[in-house]
């Protein structure tokens, strides 16, 4: 502890050259800290209370392009340890232009049904009734409403692609999720099965809200096998699980992370490596003398070790907490952004915070380890004959 002040004072002898190596450790272990959180996200188990949780998407098993019959509804509806079923459509198109700004999910659902499955949504404005009496009335999240300014009676015109039309919905009721994630527009298909009688019995996906964990696990191959010979074959799966599907089509993502990952590492390790070794050579003759003062090769060792160390740990501490401040105006963009369902469980993760702390460690020992035991090695003498 005596020679911390020494670690200190050296580590920021050359102040411009360890800011700069500080900021190529922060940003980094910023980077990693985001894969690692979004890696966790999906991860994420499904919740397991009253609301909000045991609910199933069933959808074509070869894609959700392809439809699925609404006569699945009521023969699902029928078996044992299933409390609601309701269908889930997509439909797409733009609302005012094609932006990334103007981008949010946009559903039609029965609405008889629909508030049973999602039964952790609470009307906070307007009334289920409301939506239910007017054919062209639509339900907005708290997080729409808020984005957009709207409020109840207010008009929204959508633009379709799949279901080329222009859709006028009036907003009858706003809906609040505890998760913070009420982005999404839902109105009554009813509309869509009247201009367009071909998809009228057809739904992209069939929800189902299982009354316990138990039923959940234990519906979902019972449900396969009960359309495995039909026309239009199932595959069932958790939320969560269907979430991640959708995730998995930008291609392996798990992979991807990991992969950038261990580079990022890498480059880290390098550039801490060569501050070290610069530093350390530049005090050949000042170590040369310390030992003529009587410091032992394990002072040495321990006094550039530490030096190191001690940058890579600022850099790390320093990412840490920018990554800590940085979390919840993510989370919050993060929802107005087709990636909205991360958004449920996009939050900081101790494993996410310890993994970065013990990278910073272990770039610290890497990258002072070499330059320390060349420093320690070293004869008196060769390093008073340098210059």
């Amino acid at each position: 502890m005596k020679f911390l002040p020494l670690i200190f004072k050296n580590a920021f002898r050359k102040k411009t050259r360890t800011l700069l190596t500080l900021g190529s450790i922060v940003l980094p272990l910023l980077v990693i800290c985001l894969m690692g959180t979004f890696l966790k996200a999906l991860e994420a188990p499904d919740p397991r209370t009253a609301h909000g949780s045991f609910r199933l998407v069933v959808r074509h098993r070869v894609s959700l392009a392809s439809i699925l019959p609404t006569t699945y509804e009521e023969k699902v509806r029928q078996l044992p340890g299933v409390e609601a079923v309701s269908d889930f459509n997509f439909f797409g198109g733009q609302y005012r232009d094609a932006g990334a700004r103007n981008s949010f999910p946009r559903v039609f659902v029965d609405p008889e049904t629909f508030l049973k499955v999602f039964d952790d949504a609470e009307i906070v404005e307007g009334s289920s009734r409301a939506w239910r009496q007017d054919r062209t009335g639509c339900v907005v999240g708290t997080n729409l409403a808020a984005r957009y300014g709207w409020k109840l009676g207010d008009r929204v015109v959508l633009v379709g692609d799949t279901f080329p039309m222009t859709l006028e919905l009036t907003i009858r009721a706003v809906y609040y999720l505890e998760n913070g994630t009420s982005a999404t527009l839902f109105f009554d298909r009813r509309i869509i099965d009247e201009r367009f009688p071909s998809f009228k019995g057809s739904a992209s996906t069939i929800w189902i809200k299982a009354k316990d964990a138990a039923a959940s696990e234990r519906l979902g191959p019972v449900i396969d096998a009960m359309f495995e010979n039909s026309p239009y074959p199932t595959k069932t799966e958790t939320e969560n699980a269907f979430r991640n599907g959708m995730v998995s089509m930008l291609g392996n993502v798990k992979l991807l992370m990991t992969s950038i990952g261990a580079v990022i590492v890498f480059v880290i390790l390098l550039i801490a490596g060569n501050t070290m070794a610069m530093a350390a050579r530049e005090r050949i003759t000042e170590i040369a003398v310390f030992r003529t003062l009587g410091f032992q090769r394990s002072t040495i060792l321990a006094l550039v070790l530490g030096e190191s160390v001690f940058i890579a740990l600022a850099g790390g501490v320093f990412g840490i907490l920018l990554f800590m401040v940085a979390v919840p105006p993510l989370r919050h963009q993060l929802m107005l952004t087709p990636m909205l369902p991360l958004a449920a469980t996009f939050r900081v993760y101790p494993e996410v915070l310890t993994l970065a702390f013990a990278l910073a460690v272990g770039i610290g020992v890497l990258a002072g380890l070499v330059p320390a035991l060349r420093s320690a090695s070293r004869s008196i003498a060769d390093g008073l004959r340098q210059v």
